[in-house]
């Protein structure tokens, strides 16, 4: 799997499902044209992240048969003063991303509402699946704040997980830092776990 490098600090969701279609299909090329594709496709605007159910839609689009797990469906976002968004923004940025689950759920995107553990990651990943994994980033790249980003996620052995981040590349994490950015996105972020399947 190649790694690729986000060009903006928005687009690591884009970024991280731009790796995978790379990776399943080479055709797709790892560009920041791509990577802008595939976030003015998916963005919950007016903020500028990306709906989970929109990237899976975008994937399946292109031929690919991806599984969204959420802990609920409806869009979240605890912490929005912080980064400068008014309430209407955020009522606005709801609407926008119910927009976007609809228009997973008419293309028959594969959504499965329920809790996430780490031990679900773990058996995908034994499976030989490839995950997209909304963590808290913090942890893994040593930053100052907390902040939750997709990465990929891609095996699991000797304790040890294997993922490709958009910000630093791929490298290999103990299980103890990534149950630490896994469970503090819901204790520090206050967000719900989520990851599509591959």
């Amino acid at each position: 799997m190649k790694p690729y490098f986000q060009t903006t600090p928005f687009t690591t969701a884009a970024s991280s499902l731009l790796i995978i279609l790379n990776h399943l299909k080479p055709e797709f090329e790892l560009n920041k044209e791509n990577e802008f594709e595939i976030w003015i496709k998916t963005a919950i605007l007016p903020t500028r992240a990306s709906s989970i159910f929109a990237l899976a839609d975008y994937a399946k689009r292109l031929g690919l048969s991806p599984k969204v797990m959420v802990e609920k469906e409806g869009y979240d976002f605890p912490d929005y003063r912080f980064y400068r968004y008014t309430k209407e923004d955020i009522d606005n940025a709801a609407y926008c991303a119910k927009m976007h689950l609809e228009k997973a759920k008419n293309n028959n995107v594969n959504i499965i509402i329920g809790d996430i553990t780490l031990n679900d990651v773990k058996n995908e990943l034994e499976n030989k699946k490839l995950i997209l994994l909304r963590i808290n980033s913090k942890p893994i790249r040593n930053e100052k704040r907390n902040t939750s980003n997709y990465i990929v996620v891609k095996s699991y052995k000797n304790q040890c997980f294997d993922i490709v981040d958009p910000h630093f590349g791929a490298f290999s994490i103990p299980e103890e830092l990534m149950e630490q950015a896994f469970l503090t996105l819901e204790t520090k972020k206050y967000r719900d776990h989520r990851m599509i399947i591959f």
